[in-house]
């Protein structure tokens, strides 16, 4: 029987160069068979973790592990992007991270990765990154390995692995973008679109709809007569159902789209549902000369322009969609005029403390 040994590890759990492993033995017709599972480069509290899980089956002698063909990461990676595709809104951005990383990880066993193997992974996209003259941003990065961590994370639930081979993979950090538009950098964006493009554009600076939720609008979810859009939560990012006020300008903005016969969307392009329109946006940016502007800065632009007039924060999420408060301040933007105000009030706060001062009485001492 197996008997603690010089690492101090406790019984049936071992360790060489290879990592930890359960050392035991089983009975096989009669016959005593030794039996090693492998639980590889893993900290010592999770194997010992393991032996506290598996206790009982070893010491009844039963085999755990059966030698079974090993999952590879593409094979693993197939199977997330069949979740993914059924129940992720961004099954389109898992398809460009998956294919990024197959080109690296391929066949590899999936428990053969290892945070070291991801790092030669990110300096292999930089460099080819660098082949085509591109620079690869740490959101783009982060974006993969939070994949990458799913889809091992998904495989241990599936019982494909037994752990997770990058757990505890550090992410790079990501600076949020601070870009709005001034009132006047708005107006000059809106007069460079094109006609059927004006109330896309429009819509999101106003209500801070995602461009999905934009282009996917259905007549169906505008209530003209409540001055309402209410989103399905087959139709937004969290999958929850959210509701938009109207007002008059955007309830009048309606009222001018045509409607297509035989279509349910509210913007259409020459009879058909309006696709994913990047080109159509940068080439406005570019006839209005603004610079360093996306069309998810819409967004950014509608949060700030609530908070600016005095709108609450709750209000503002149930608008906008955000389901954490740290996720929301990010879109909340805190521009130079934000600073002004801030001590101009304070000014007027100090002026109007020293108006309500009591003045000092002397009193004379006979």
């Amino acid at each position: 029987m197996s008997q603690p040994n010089a690492h101090g590890l406790p019984q049936y759990l071992r360790k060489d160069d290879k990592g930890y492993f359960l050392d035991y033995w089983v009975e096989v017709n009669g016959l005593s068979r030794r039996k090693r599972v492998r639980l590889g480069q893993i900290p010592v509290i999770q194997a010992k973790k393991i032996l506290a899980e598996h206790l009982k089956e070893i010491m009844a002698g039963k085999y755990l592990a059966d030698d079974k063909p090993k999952i590879s990461f593409s094979e693993a990676a197939d199977s997330f992007l069949a979740f993914s595709e059924a129940r992720k809104k961004s099954y389109r951005r898992d398809c460009v991270s998956v294919r990024a990383l197959k080109s690296f990880f391929g066949a590899r066993p999936l428990e053969s990765l290892t945070p070291g193997l991801v790092e030669d992974y990110l300096a292999f996209r930089k460099k080819k990154a660098e082949e085509r003259g591109r620079s690869l941003k740490g959101s783009t990065l982060n974006r993969e390995m939070a994949c990458l961590k799913t889809i091992a994370r998904k495989a241990v639930l599936n019982r494909q692995i037994t752990r997770n081979p990058v757990e505890g993979l550090k992410m790079f950090r990501e600076v949020s973008r601070n870009r709005t538009l001034t009132s006047e950098e708005y107006q000059r964006l809106l007069d460079n679109c094109s006609p059927h493009y004006q109330p896309v554009v429009q819509l999101a600076y106003d209500t801070g709809m995602r461009r999905g939720e934009v282009l996917g609008l259905k007549w169906e979810n505008v209530d003209l007569k409540e001055g309402v859009i209410t989103l399905k939560s087959a139709d937004t990012k969290t999958q929850e159902e959210r509701e938009i006020p109207l007002d008059e300008d955007l309830i009048n903005l309606f009222r001018r789209i045509p409607k297509v016969l035989g279509s349910p969307y509210v913007f259409n392009f020459r009879g058909r549902g309006m696709k994913d329109p990047k080109t159509a946006f940068l080439k406005a940016c570019v006839r209005a000369k603004i610079t360093d502007f996306h069309f998810h800065d819409l967004r950014h632009c509608a949060v700030t322009n609530f908070r600016k007039s005095g709108v609450s924060d709750t209000t503002i999420m149930s608008i906008s969609g955000h389901k954490t408060y740290a996720v929301f301040r990010k879109y909340d933007r805190i521009d130079r005029e934000d600073r002004q105000n801030a001590l101009a009030k304070v000014r007027r706060f100090k002026d109007l403390k020293d108006t309500n001062r009591t003045p000092a009485v002397s009193v004379s001492v006979q």
